[in-house]
């Protein structure tokens, strides 16, 4: 008696094998560097939220006398950066802060340098009208590699894109 029953041979096998594995080589690069872009986009979209909370609470919350009240300070060497919160926020240096100051840190992938006194950090604040001080500014945010970039910026009138 034959045993007929229908099976893959080894050649079918290998074949489907070979198929996955060059799927897979092709697939996993452009992933990679798919992932890669999504975290610089997603970092520059949460500068540009952070700087417009920080804008909106300036309009509202600020009087002529405290105009300048909140601000976000950049420190571009540790890859992070502070947004104060509230008017009470307490922010004179990245070891003294209080709870109403939110930190912010990049991925290690990821790097934002400044033009201005990069050792030192950079602030920006928001005027009670919306306006920007200084007045106009350009962060950066990169992966390492420097293979995609995108530009925040901030315009003199207090409006805030990523380019």
């Amino acid at each position: 008696m034959k045993n007929n029953k229908p099976a893959f041979t080894l050649i079918e096998l290998l074949i489907v094998v070979v198929i996955i594995i060059i799927l897979a080589g092709i697939g996993i690069p452009l992933s990679v560097s798919y992932i890669n872009e999504r975290q610089v986009y997603n970092a520059a979209t949460q500068v540009q939220q952070d700087l417009l909370l920080v804008q909106n609470l300036a309009i509202t919350h600020s009087s002529g006398k405290n105009s300048k009240r909140f601000e976000i300070y950049f420190y571009p060497s540790k890859n992070t950066y502070y947004v104060e919160t509230a008017e009470n926020a307490v922010f004179t240096s990245p070891t003294n802060l209080t709870e109403k100051v939110i930190t912010r840190k990049f991925s290690s992938a990821l790097k934002f340098p400044l033009d201005l006194n990069p050792s030192d950090g950079w602030c920006i604040a928001f005027d009670n009208q919306g306006i920007p001080y200084p007045s106009v500014g350009v962060i950066t945010i990169s992966n390492t590699s420097e293979s995609k970039k995108l530009d925040i910026t901030i315009s003199p009138i207090g409006r805030v894109t990523i380019d």
